[in-house]
């Protein structure tokens, strides 16, 4: 097994742990964690599902499609239910909703892009996550009490603006950029799982049901 395999299966296996955790911090009136689970159970599924395809020999690249649209949804819906969001909640969420439906209905008049690398899609679902992402940092400063999902937002404010500019930038290169992009993005992304995992070590594990008398 080599270097570059063995980073993407730590990546999947801590991401399905990460997923479990979580879960079983549920609280039914924290809807902010709701959509962050959520958004954990739809990259456990396309990254375990890619991965089956892959080992078949068979195309995955269509579910970048279901990844980026729908990390953009779910992710906008998570940052609005936080606090700091409140002033902006329903412009997010009108925004979001233009956004899908525009995404949607750009792959149904053009069904031969569904089987295609988009970069316009993947800028246009990530920069806005960004943004409030940059929105959530500064937030945070102001507020030295309540660090909850610090770890999570570092994690994915990084791991976010790098992939997509490696993503974009290396889909215009040769065979070996490709691999070397694809191998940067697999150790970014144990890294982002990584914060996660301390996210949920710091902030959410004594709330958990193992925990729970």
């Amino acid at each position: 097994m080599g270097i570059d395999e063995l980073i993407t299966k730590l990546g999947i296996i801590i991401l399905t742990l990460n997923t479990l955790f979580f879960i079983l911090s549920v609280h039914k009136k924290n809807k902010a964690l709701k959509y962050f689970i959520l958004y954990l159970v739809l990259c456990s599924f396309v990254q375990l599902y890619s991965s089956h395809l892959h080992k078949l020999g068979e195309y995955n690249l269509f579910l970048s499609h279901y990844f980026f649209t729908g990390q953009f949804l779910l992710l906008s819906f998570f940052f609005s239910e936080l606090s700091e969001y409140q002033k902006i909640k329903k412009p997010i969420r009108y925004f979001s909703f233009i956004i899908t439906f525009s995404i949607i209905l750009y792959f149904v008049l053009n069904p031969s892009s569904y089987v295609k690398w988009n970069e316009i899609e993947i800028v246009i679902t990530s920069l806005p996550l960004l943004i409030y992402s940059f929105l959530f940092f500064i937030k945070k400063i102001d507020n030295s009490k309540n660090k909850k999902y610090i770890y999570f937002n570092s994690g994915f404010f990084v791991y976010t603006l790098c992939s997509t500019l490696i993503f974009i930038l290396g889909n215009i290169g040769g065979r070996e950029l490709k691999l070397f992009v694809w191998d940067a993005n697999q150790f970014l992304y144990l890294l982002f799982q990584i914060l996660i995992f301390v996210e949920w070590f710091k902030n959410f594990r004594k709330n958990t049901l193992f925990n729970k008398k």
